[in-house]
């Protein structure tokens, strides 16, 4: 029973012990020392191994260690059993409390008084409107009703009934005489 107590104890003093990864390390030993990564991703000559660390809510993020050509270059830690003996590129972290006082600190806006005035902008003359446009415009103010309706039919009806009117009136258009031509049928006329 001692001896599983100890064991016990020991296995819980390593698991609290503090993992420190060293600028330089290989891949291998990272795993070694941290386990298996959660996530690794691989861009350009850059490889990012993502742990769990407990506080991705609050941090925003898991720890990552960062290895160029085999050899860790970076590393961020959040969690409190890991750290990284080189320069790290993450900021130190900031308590909650001195995030507020910064904010406090922080100097008010200029009254409004005191900022220049806006220079007004000259309105923008919108230019005319295409016939495509124009024809668009139409249809989305008359929609067109659900297809299988009597209102789609009787709206199709008078659509076609238009369009036939309009070709009617050009063709009649078309074959009425110009009174300024004379006609090449016609007997000419007498002179007194």
């Amino acid at each position: 029973m001692r001896r599983l107590a100890a064991l016990f104890l020991l296995c819980a003093a390593t698991a609290h012990a503090q993992a420190v990864i060293d600028p330089g390390m290989s891949k291998s030993q990272v795993i070694a020392k941290l386990g298996a990564p959660l996530a690794e991703r691989t861009s350009a000559t850059q490889t990012f191994l993502f742990y769990k660390n407990g506080v991705e809510r609050r941090a925003g993020m898991n720890d990552v260690v960062i290895l160029q050509g085999d050899k860790v270059v970076d590393a961020v830690f959040r969690a409190k059993g890991r750290s990284y003996s080189g320069q790290s590129s993450s900021p130190r972290e900031v308590s909650a409390a001195a995030a507020r006082s910064i904010g406090r600190q922080r100097q008010p806006e200029p009254p409004a008084a005191l900022s220049p005035a806006p220079t007004p902008t000259p309105p923008v003359k919108k230019p005319a409107a295409l016939p495509a446009e124009r024809a668009q415009a139409e249809d989305v103010a008359r929609p067109m009703p659900p297809a299988g309706s009597g209102q789609r039919n009787a709206q199709k009806a008078a659509d076609d009934a238009a369009a036939a009117k309009k070709a009617a009136a050009a063709a009649a258009e078309k074959k009425a005489p110009d009174a300024t031509k004379p006609d090449p049928n016609a007997p000419p006329a007498k002179k007194p």
